[in-house]
């Protein structure tokens, strides 16, 4: 209410000065020097009034043009212009009223020093064509400034009031014209070569069959290595898909069609360059200044529905003034595991846990060393690939290493991806689906990495490598690769013991040539912990369901963008992201390969077994065990009738080894009881009474 009531008044005084305005036009106009002027008389007797305005306009006209002279013309105007701003609500009446005063002042001043100057119009007005006030003012100036001076000062404030008036700034008018100059010049030099530039695709979109390899000389031949003989390339498949590539005409429209939707979005730039892959294509966009990278990479759903794709991952290209917008093709490209193995990298690699992956966005062979990682962190979720990429991470070292050189642990809670391994000879255990024996399991390699690091230290060996150098045959110790396919299921059983023993097997299992391949469908905290991830530098995540399951695995989002069915992201130690399409490989290779192997040999168990043992001491041995501390305990038992290993700890202040080899011996010496579940203490059999 209070805003229509300020509006009509508004109006109301806009209508006012418009009017006005034009009676001032009228009695200025018709101004005649034989109308009465207040108290003057220019005629006796006075004579009819010749003013249209009557006889207020006659006095009114007649006091404006003694007064001000010509400049008297000037406020009809202004009154106008206010009136106009009125009506329309435009702003600034102060600093407008206020440049048409110091306008029509200044204009009085300068045709008074006009008429001092060359005498102009003093027949008609004897006080100047500048009114009493110019004529005042005029004086007072020549004294103060002299005549130069007055001009100088009356221009001045002439240019001041025009400044004060005007609703667009000088320099401004300079800067805009300035600017559109010199985009005028860049159109001029820039419209004729962006008319002949063309998108950098490379040739690789090109090739009439799979991305090319670099293979040895006679990679399929058999290869032996003493007694044993590796399975050979040829019971692997070729990659027989025929995939249409995009045409040059498709990838141009496609880039055009990117830079069009986000310039929509108010995103400038352009794309720079085109990299057709196996799976998806990158187009390189080149922002333009001022851009944040954040706009674009929440803008890669809008991209994907213009583009018709299942998803667009978004990213930052180390080292260049680029993004990577990566777009899915529409025909994928099946890789398989015998493209990989036979690539140059992974013939050429010396390193017994070389893993062959897959393949790059540009196509290229990915292989990668397990020692040098020296662990490795796999998620995804169901169906995005995660257990074949395990498949082929083994197949990679069965390819690479022969049982002497390497030995695995594989820990399958499932019961159906590593059971296609049993019985060959690289395992130390039968593949075990206990999640309880997994967790017993954990710990004697906890067991082996000590009695190994004993080993080095005889030797002075700083690693596995120095040592084996020095060792004789029957000393040599062999890589150790332990690979859980579901680590969600031993962490939901017994989480504090596969915990502490992942951590410690992670945080010094290297140098004693210990290695662990962990893989779950359910990368949250309570799986993957802080501790466990802490550990973990070399990471792959496969297609997962939300942004914060992606940044539990990579630190970061993008692995919900992924495709699926071997889509992913590889996160090694010191290196950027790294976005590879994984190998296939079907049970049918798997089985033939397992069979071939499982003719050279019978897996020995015995390894085991003598962990088994390094926990059983000799007689003397127990008898030292069965130290004070060991009495203390007992005593804690028979007072309170029942003993847990978490209560010995509290009640002794010990670590949890020492107290769980005190439980081992109170069970031994027949003290306590069976195990109850849910962790609750056992009985202790022998009360004090």
């Amino acid at each position: 209410m209070v805003e229509r009531i300020r509006r009509v008044k508004e109006e109301i005084a806009g209508v006012v000065s418009l009017m006005g305005s034009f009676y001032l036009l009228m009695i200025l106009f018709t101004h005649s020097l034989r109308d009465s002027v207040l108290f003057f008389r220019t005629t006796e007797p006075p004579e009819p009034v010749r003013n249209l305005g009557g006889v207020v306009g006659a006095q009114l006209s007649g006091f404006l043009i003694i007064l001000l002279g010509l400049a008297a013309f000037i406020i009809p105007v202004f009154v106008i212009a206010f009136g106009v701003k009125r009506l329309l609500g435009l702003g600034r009446h102060r600093i407008y009223l206020l440049g048409g005063v110091l306008c029509t002042i200044s204009t009085s001043l300068l045709l008074s020093l006009l008429s001092h100057t060359f005498g102009i119009g003093l027949e008609k007005y004897p006080d100047g064509i500048g009114g009493l006030a110019g004529k005042a003012l005029a004086y007072l100036a020549i004294q103060l400034v002299s005549l130069p001076g007055a001009y100088i000062f009356s221009l001045s404030a002439l240019l001041s009031s025009i400044v004060l008036i005007s609703p667009v700034s000088v320099t401004a008018i300079a800067v805009r014209k300035r600017t559109r100059q010199v985009e005028r010049k860049e159109f001029r030099e820039e419209a004729e070569p962006e008319e002949q530039e063309e998108i950098l695709i490379t040739e690789s979109e090109f090739a009439p069959v799979a991305y090319p390899v670099a293979e040895p000389a006679a990679p399929m031949l058999p290869r032996k290595e003493g007694d044993y003989e590796f399975p050979s390339l040829e019971i692997l498949r070729h990659s027989v898909s025929e995939v249409v590539k995009p045409s040059h005409e498709e990838l141009i429209a496609d880039s055009s069609l990117i830079e069009q939707k986000l310039y929509n979005f108010g995103v400038e730039g352009k794309i720079t360059k085109v990299n057709p892959g196996p799976i998806i294509t990158m187009y390189e966009f080149e922002p333009a200044p001022g851009v944040k990278i954040n706009k674009i990479v929440s803008l890669s759903d809008d991209l994907a529905l213009a583009l018709k794709a299942q998803s667009i991952r978004v990213s930052a290209i180390p080292g260049r003034a680029v993004l990577g917008i990566e777009v899915p093709n529409k025909q994928r490209e099946t890789v398989s595991l015998r493209e990989i193995l036979s690539s140059e990298g992974f013939q050429k690699s010396k390193s017994k846990l070389t893993l062959g992956l897959g393949k790059d966005i540009s196509g290229a062979p990915v292989v990668a060393d397990l020692s040098k990682m020296p662990h490795l962190l796999v998620a995804g979720a169901t169906g995005s690939g995660k257990s074949v990429s395990i498949n082929s991470m083994v197949m990679s070292m069965l390819y690479k290493a022969t049982p002497a050189e390497v030995k695995m642990l594989m820990v399958d809670p499932k019961l159906l991806e590593l059971s296609a391994y049993q019985e060959i000879p690289h395992l130390i255990s039968p593949v075990i689906t206990n999640p309880k024996e997994s967790a017993e399991a954990l710990r004697k390699m906890v067991f082996e990495m000590e009695r190994r690091y004993r080993f080095l230290a005889e030797k002075g060996s700083r690693n596995i490598e120095s040592f084996n150098l020095q060792a004789k045959d029957e000393e040599h110790l062999p890589y150790l690769v332990i690979i859980i396919d579901e680590l969600a299921d031993l962490m939901f059983t017994a989480p504090t013991d596969v915990e502490d023993s992942i951590t410690r097997l992670a945080q010094m299992g290297r140098a004693a040539g210990i290695h662990l391949i962990l893989a779950t469908q359910r990368p949250s905290v309570d799986v993957i912990t802080g501790i466990i991830k802490a550990n973990f530098p070399a990471r792959l995540s496969f297609q997962v369901s939300s942004k914060v399951d992606s940044r539990t695995i990579l630190d970061t989002h993008g692995a919900e963008q992924l495709l699926g069915k071997g889509d992913m992201l590889l996160m090694l130690p010191g290196a950027r992201i790294i976005r590879v399409h994984g190998a296939l490989i079907s049970e049918e290779e798997i089985q033939g390969v397992t069979e071939f192997i499982k003719t050279q040999g019978r897996p020995d168990y015995r390894i085991m077994e003598s962990i088994q043992n390094l926990d059983e001491p000799g007689d003397d041995e127990k008898y030292a065990e069965r130290d004070e501390m060991y009495q203390k305990a007992i005593e804690i038992g028979e007072t309170t009738g029942e003993v847990s290993i978490s209560f010995i700890q509290r009640r002794l202040k010990i670590g949890y080894n020492r107290a769980a080899r005190i439980m081992e011996l109170m069970e031994e010496d027949g003290l306590v009881g069976p195990p109850r579940a849910a962790g609750k203490p056992r009985d202790f059999l022998r009360r004090r009474r």
